[in-house]
C-alpha cells in the first residue's frame, strides 16, 4: 500500500503546473515534478541526492550564516505566505528569475523541505542578486540600473539585427546579431560612418530617419570582411531626444534568405500548379462557397462547351440552364456535408447541356479547406471518359469472341490429333516389315521405303506441335529440368541434322569452355532444332548457317544466323505467337504450321531465359535464346539483350 501510495502521490505532483521541489533534512533533493525538469532542464535521476542549493546560483547560498532553504524556512512568518523572488539556475548555467515559496513538514530525521515555483520572465547572466532585498546583503540594484540592464538584455537577444546612429551618421551601438550579418565586431562597427557604404538605398533610408520619416530598405548586402551576400530587409525610424529633436536614428535588420527562399519556393510550385492544371487532360474547376466559379482550366471549358473566361462569378445553373442546376448538386452535397464526392459517373449529354452525340462523365468534388479547417470553397474535376468506355465494350466484344475461337481451335486441335495420330501406329508397323524384307534381300525400292519414313516422321513432327501447343494452351506441357552440357547439346543437335541440311553448311563457333545449363535435354534440343530447320527452310540452296554459342556474365547466348528472307520489322514481333506466319514466307513455298517458334519460346520462357530476333527483309535473320546457366545465382537475368522483340 505503502509503494501504491508514493506512485500515486508522484503522479499527481507531475500533473501539476507549477514546479514542486522537495528534499530531506540533509537538504539533499528527493523528489522533482515534471514540471521543474521542463523548467529548469534536468532530468529527475541527475537531480535525486544533489544539495538543493545547486539549484541557485553560488552567490544565494548562505545568508547569515544560514543555508538559502533554512533562511527562507526562517522568514516564513514575516512573509506571510507570499513568495520570494529569487534566481533559479538551469542545468546550462543560465538564470531564470521565479517566484518561491518554501516549506516544511515533520520533525528532526523525517523533516522535509518544499519548495514551489513559479516562473517569471528569463534572465541572462544580468543581475546578481534576488529581487528582494536581503538584510545585511549587498545593495539591491537602483531601478534605473534594473531597467538598463533589462534593456540590454532585451537589445541583445533580439531575433533581429539592431543598431543606433548619431546624426552624422555614424553607428553608436549594436547588437551581436547586426555584426554577425555586417561580419565583423562591434569594436569595428561602432563608429562606421553608414555613408560609406556606398549603397544609395540605405543612403536614402538614413537620410529619410534623420528627417523624421521612418523608411524601409530591401536590397543584397555583402559583407565589408567576407564578401558574403546577404538579402535583408531593414527598418529605418529616427530617434528623438528630450526636447522632441531627431538625434538619430535605430535600424531593425532581418536576414531574408529564408524568406525569399520560401518565396522562390512558392512561385515556383504556383508556376507548377497553374501549369498543371491549364495542361490537365481532366477538367478542373474551384467554385466559391456561393457555388461560383473562381477558375476553370480549358479541358472543363470544352466539357461545358462554354469559353473559359466566361465562367468566373457565374454559377452552374447560369451557365448551364436546367443540365446545370442537375450538375450543381453534387458540389451542393460537398458544401452541406464536408465530405468529397468521388467518381459520380453521368452517361447522358444532357446532364452537362453539352450538344451532341452521348457521352459519358465522371466527376468528383472535394472540399477545399484552409490549414485550419475553413471550407473556402468546392473543387471540381470532370473527365470525359466516353472513348474509354466505348474501348472497354469493344475489349469485352472481342474477349468474348476470342473466348469462343479458343473454345473452336482447342475442339479442333484435340480432334485433329487424335484423328492423325490414330493410323500413324499401324502405318509404322507396316514400314518397319518392309524394311525388314528390304534387309531380307526382297525386291523392294529403298528410296520409296525412305520416303514413306521421310513423311512419316515429318507427319509425327506436325502432331506433336500440335499436342505440344495444346499442352502449353493448358498449361501442361512437362518439363524435366537437370544439370545439362548446352554446348555439347548444340554439338549433338548438329550433328544430327546431317542429313537435314542438303547443300547448305553449318558454321559451328563453340564456346571457349564447357557450359552447363539446368534445363529438359529434350526440350532444349527441340528449341535448337526449331531453329535449325527454320534456317535450313527460308535460306537459299548452299547457304551457310552460322551458329555461335557463348557466356556473358552468367547467361548462355546461342546465336543462329541464316542468309535467308528475313522478317519484315513490323512483323518481328508477332513472329512468336501462335500459327503466326510473316507475310513474306507462302505456304506454298514454305511448309509449317507455325507453332515451331511459339513452342520454342514457351520452352525457353520456362528455363528462365528470354528468345528473340534480329532480322532485315531480304538480309537474313538470327535468332537468340539466352538461357541462366548452372551456377547462375540471380533470380532474373541481367538485361544484355536489345529489348527489341524481346520474348
Amino acid at each position: 500500500m505503502a509503494a501504491g501510495a508514493a506512485r500515486e502521490l508522484e503522479a499527481i505532483l507531475d500533473a501539476a503546473v507549477d514546479p514542486f521541489i522537495a528534499c530531506g533534512p540533509d537538504e539533499r533533493i528527493l523528489h522533482i515534478n515534471a514540471a521543474t525538469e521542463r523548467l529548469l532542464g534536468w532530468d529527475r535521476e541527475q537531480l535525486v541526492g544533489r544539495p538543493v542549493t545547486d539549484l541557485f546560483p553560488p552567490r544565494l547560498h548562505h545568508f547569515h550564516g544560514l543555508s538559502l532553504p533554512r533562511y527562507l524556512l526562517s522568514r516564513r512568518k514575516a512573509l506571510g505566505g507570499r513568495p520570494t523572488r529569487v534566481f533559479a539556475r538551469r542545468r546550462d548555467g543560465v538564470e531564470l528569475q521565479v517566484e518561491m515559496t518554501v516549506g516544511a513538514t515533520g520533525l528532526d530525521g523525517h523533516e522535509r523541505i518544499v519548495f514551489t515555483l513559479r516562473r517569471m520572465h528569463e534572465i541572462i547572466d544580468s543581475l546578481e542578486e534576488p529581487v528582494e532585498h536581503i538584510p545585511g546583503g549587498p545593495r539591491p540594484a537602483s531601478h534605473q540600473e534594473t531597467v538598463d540592464r533589462l534593456y540590454r538584455l532585451l537589445v541583445e537577444n533580439a531575433p533581429l539585427g539592431i543598431f543606433h546612429f548619431d546624426r552624422n551618421p555614424v553607428i553608436t551601438a549594436c547588437n551581436n546579431l547586426f555584426s554577425s550579418f555586417i561580419g565583423t565586431s562591434k569594436r569595428n562597427l561602432v563608429g562606421l560612418h553608414l555613408l560609406t557604404l556606398r549603397d544609395e538605398g540605405i543612403m536614402t533610408c538614413v537620410r529619410e530617419s534623420l528627417a523624421g520619416r521612418p523608411c524601409d530598405y530591401e536590397g543584397d548586402y555583402r559583407s565589408l570582411t567576407t564578401g558574403k551576400v546577404i538579402p535583408v530587409r531593414i527598418r529605418f525610424a529616427p530617434c528623438y531626444a528630450e526636447d522632441g529633436t531627431v538625434e538619430g536614428g535605430v535600424g531593425i535588420v532581418e536576414d531574408i534568405t529564408e524568406r525569399r527562399r520560401v518565396e522562390a519556393e512558392r512561385e515556383e510550385n504556383l508556376a507548377q500548379l497553374d501549369l498543371l492544371v491549364r495542361s490537365a487532360p481532366v477538367g478542373i474547376g474551384f467554385l466559391d462557397t456561393n457555388l461560383r466559379y473562381v477558375r476553370v482550366n480549358e479541358t472543363l471549358a470544352r466539357i461545358n462547351g462554354i469559353p473559359a473566361e466566361d465562367h468566373p462569378g457565374r454559377t452552374l445553373p447560369e451557365l448551364l440552364g436546367e443540365p446545370g442546376t442537375i450538375a450543381e448538386q453534387g458540389p451542393r452535397h460537398v458544401l452541406r456535408t464536408g465530405e468529397p464526392l468521388v467518381n459520380q459517373e453521368s452517361v447522358s449529354d444532357d446532364d452537362l447541356g453539352v450538344p451532341g452525340p452521348r457521352r459519358c462523365f465522371r466527376g468528383s468534388f472535394y472540399p477545399v479547406r484552409t490549414p485550419d479547417g475553413r471550407v473556402l470553397g468546392v473543387g471540381v474535376l470532370i473527365e470525359d471518359i466516353t472513348e474509354r468506355r466505348r474501348a472497354e465494350e469493344e475489349r469485352a466484344h472481342l474477349y468474348r469472341e476470342a473466348q469462343e475461337a479458343v473454345r473452336v481451335r482447342d475442339d479442333f486441335l484435340s480432334i485433329a490429333s487424335h484423328e492423325l495420330k490414330t493410323p500413324l501406329t499401324p502405318l509404322s508397323l507396316r514400314l518397319a516389315t518392309l524394311e525388314r524384307r528390304l534387309e531380307r534381300g526382297e525386291n523392294l525400292d529403298p528410296g520409296v521405303l525412305r520416303h514413306a519414313r521421310h513423311q512419316l516422321t515429318r507427319l509425327t513432327g506436325l502432331i506433336n506441335d500440335l499436342l505440344d501447343a495444346s499442352r502449353i494452351e493448358a498449361g501442361r506441357l512437362a518439363l524435366h529440368p537437370e544439370a545439362t552440357r548446352f554446348d555439347l547439346l548444340v554439338e549433338h543437335t548438329l550433328a544430327g541434322m546431317e542429313g537435314q541440311k542438303g547443300n547448305h553448311t553449318f558454321d559451328f563457333e563453340p564456346p571457349q569452355e564447357p557450359i552447363s545449363v539446368h534445363g529438359d535435354t529434350f526440350r532444349l534440343e527441340q528449341v535448337i532444332s526449331n531453329l535449325l530447320e527454320n534456317a535450313l527452310k527460308y535460306s537459299p540452296d548452299g547457304g551457310t548457317i552460322r551458329v555461335r554459342l557463348s557466356l556473358t556474365d552468367d547467361v548462355a547466348v546461342l546465336s543462329v544466323a541464316d542468309p535467308g528472307i528475313g522478317i519484315p520489322e513490323d512483323q518481328q514481333q508477332q513472329l512468336f505467337d501462335r500459327y503466326f506466319r510473316a507475310r513474306n514466307a507462302s505456304t506454298r513455298s514454305y511448309g509449317g504450321l507455325g507453332l515451331g517458334l511459339y513452342i520454342s519460346r514457351d520452352i525457353v520462357e520456362r528455363h528462365g531465359g528470354r528468345i528473340w530476333v534480329e532480322s532485315v527483309p531480304g538480309r537474313g535473320s538470327t535468332f537468340y535464346v539466352a538461357l541462366p546457366t548452372l551456377a547462375s545465382v540471380r533470380p532474373a537475368l541481367p538485361q544484355v539483350w536489345p529489348d527489341r522483340h524481346l520474348h
